[in-house]
């Protein structure tokens, strides 16, 4: 996460984790709350104006969520 965001943008990544358990829409892996690992992802990106609420994001693990923006994930973020 991008220091500086504001703090509704944090609560509302932190709330799209605990409403998708902790688990990457792309792998199924399940984290935990404190392991730092799951990120929520904007489906229409931050810098493109997209919301930073829960009906713009979805939880990733941090791998599926770097492999995703270096192009390395062929999946359709968008369809979430």
């Amino acid at each position: 996460m991008a220091k500086g965001r504001p703090k509704e943008h944090r609560n509302a990544q932190k709330d799209v984790k605990q409403l998708d358990s902790f688990e990457c829409a792309v792998c199924g892996y399940v984290g935990q709350e404190k392991d730092g690992f799951m990120e929520g992802h904007h489906l229409i990106p931050y810098s493109e104006d997209g919301a930073a609420d829960m009906h713009n994001m979805v939880t990733l693990c941090k791998s599926c969520h770097r492999d995703y923006h270096s192009r390395k994930l062929d999946v359709d973020i968008r369809r979430f």
